[in-house]
């Protein structure tokens, strides 16, 4: 909760006019993880990310990666196009962060904004054809401003986790705070991403922040 207040004032916040490789080094080097431009996705070493927007003309670059507050991370920028044949496709330039868990055993799970548009959705949902919408109970208020800005997909099987990791709590927080960040989880990582129209490091920084605070969310209440 503290973190989340710190960084609230940052949401808004003007990005200097920088490269995107400019950003992303000084990145990797205020929070000491390693900066690759590219990485040969043939490498056994390397870091597969997929994920929602993982899509198949996807370009990626600018990797920082690394080990912050115990958890393995690796973040980097993403141009991708969401493409479904009921609508138009969607062109968009994300941040895309994942996190290994500590956790092993999360259920898929997305949690989406109004950044995903209507190709994402569908193209999500063709992708996992289990997932539902899911709603929660609880303060009116605080579920009213959550379900107004936030979208959980999950298997219906699965809502006993749901309601355990997004109680009160956690609903009353991202309600009041309403960061632009989806997240997906699945078995042992999560992925969270933000679109972003120019190279942006408090963005970036706050992605991470942000993931961290997710991640021990979840890391525990799986157990």
């Amino acid at each position: 909760m503290k973190m989340l207040n710190k960084y609230k004032s940052w949401l808004f916040a003007p990005a200097k006019n920088i490269s995107w490789k400019a950003s992303a080094i000084d990145f990797a080097r205020l929070h000491r993880l390693v900066y690759f431009k590219y990485i040969n996705s043939e490498a056994s070493e390397t870091p597969i990310v997929l994920g929602s927007t993982g899509f198949d003309d996807r370009i990626d670059g600018n990797y920082c990666i690394g080990r912050h507050a115990g958890y393995d991370i690796v973040l980097f920028d993403r141009v991708s196009t969401a493409s479904h044949h009921d609508y138009a496709p969607v062109k968009k330039h994300w941040y895309v962060l994942q996190i290994d868990l500590k956790s092993t055993k999360v259920p898929y799970m997305f949690l989406g904004t109004k950044q995903q548009s209507k190709t994402y959705y569908a193209k999500l949902l063709d992708s996992h054809p289990g997932l539902h919408h899911l709603i929660l109970e609880g303060n009116a208020e605080k579920s009213s401003s959550f379900h107004g800005n936030f979208v959980i997909l999950a298997e219906p099987s699965r809502s006993d986790f749901v309601v355990k990791l997004f109680d009160e709590q956690m609903v009353h927080a991202m309600g009041e705070h309403l960061y632009p960040f989806a997240v997906e989880m699945d078995n042992d990582y999560i992925i969270v991403t933000t679109e972003s129209l120019k190279p942006n490091q408090q963005l970036m920084d706050r992605l991470l922040h942000y993931g961290i605070w997710f991640a021990k969310e979840i890391d525990r209440k799986a157990d």
